[in-house]
């Protein structure tokens, strides 16, 4: 496990705050996680941050990163990264907490003033952070790989250090760092042209009306959730509705479709995304890429294939180390344990607008 280093407070709370999930860690290991859609709700996310505060120990410093800028609620990423910081500011005020700092890309926390003169420096910051924590404690060079529900982060790694000079979604992008490939958000259509239907070779509706979600619920891969209905289509997350929405890709629907022809279906878009994955990650540099450090909840979903093909690959999981609540939260548990280690004074010095 990781050992929190001396604390600068009586407790840090992380928070890693995105565009679809808001995620807690405090630096002594309680962790949270809540669906909260930014996208729709940007107004009421002071009001989930108190909420999620409240359920974990009482902290006197919030360490912040986000990705929920990003959101189609703000026109821009300098709009939304100013709005999650003050209502990051407002929810800390109301649980009496006067420290909060936010995490940017070069590696140091900045204060509320430092990010509304710079706010492009915390935007989708959180992969920097946990790839810094990461490198302090784990052998490398070595590739940390983060696959989430919506992105894939491929961050070459040193001893202390992170080894890339991107620092923006972009740089990241060009650097085949960041592919924007999930195991829950990514719309089966941005994967396959084609999809295998019983001999034949049938192409895709360019409609989202099902995801790589539908894709790991037909697999086995996730539980059932029929209460969950933040699909594509809005129906129930189980396997019959999944199914359903797999068929709509080529023009069918459950009638016409069994759960066999699904797997099938699903089979080929995963083969798809890791086969993107693949590539993006054999442009690393050849120093890291026999070793693999992976994060995530939907990783297994597109590297056990490449992992069963290669025995040269050393792998070690986060969640071997952490657990698998704390390792879904990584980012949140990295910025508390990183801010738990700095010796910088942080306190609110006034409003910004």
């Amino acid at each position: 496990m990781f050992d929190p280093a001396p604390r600068v407070a009586a407790g840090v709370l992380g928070f890693d705050i995105g565009g679809a999930n808001i995620k807690a860690a405090t630096d002594a290991g309680q962790s949270a996680s809540i669906f909260f859609p930014m996208w729709q709700r940007p107004n009421e996310l002071a009001e989930s941050l108190v909420a999620i505060a409240r359920q974990l120990a009482p902290c006197d410093c919030w360490a912040v990163t986000m990705t929920g800028e990003m959101a189609d609620a703000f026109y821009d990423r300098q709009v939304g990264v100013k709005h999650i910081a003050q209502q990051t500011i407002l929810a800390a005020d109301e649980v009496g907490c006067h420290d909060v700092r936010f995490y940017s890309v070069e590696g140091r926390f900045l204060t509320i003033d430092e990010v509304f003169s710079h706010p492009d420096r915390v935007a989708s910051a959180n992969w920097h952070a946990l790839s810094l924590w990461v490198a302090q404690d784990i052998d490398s060079p070595a590739l940390l790989i983060d696959v989430g529900s919506t992105t894939t982060d491929i961050i070459p790694i040193s001893p202390a250090a992170v080894s890339t000079t991107s620092q923006t979604d972009f740089d990241r992008l060009v650097a085949s760092e960041l592919v924007y490939i999930g195991g829950g958000r990514t719309p089966v259509c941005s994967l396959v042209n084609h999809l295998p239907f019983r001999g034949k070779n049938v192409p895709v509706m360019r409609e989202v009306f099902a995801t790589t979600d539908d894709c790991a619920l037909v697999l086995g891969w996730s539980d059932e959730s029929p209460e969950d209905r933040m699909t594509s289509d809005g129906g129930p997350r189980t396997i019959a509705a999944a199914t359903n929405r797999l068929a709509r890709m080529i023009g069918l629907d459950h009638r016409d479709i069994t759960l066999d022809d699904a797997r099938a279906i699903a089979s080929s878009v995963v083969d798809s995304a890791s086969a993107i994955i693949t590539t993006a990650i054999s442009s690393q540099p050849v120093s890291h890429r026999n070793r693999w450090i992976l994060s995530g909840h939907t990783a297994e979903y597109f590297l056990s294939a490449s992992l069963a093909r290669s025995s040269a690959i050393r792998v070690e999981r986060l969640a071997d180390r952490l657990g698998s609540q704390l390792s879904r939260v990584g980012p949140a548990l990295a910025c508390a344990r990183l801010a738990s280690q700095s010796q910088q004074p942080f306190q609110i010095t006034g409003e910004s607008s």
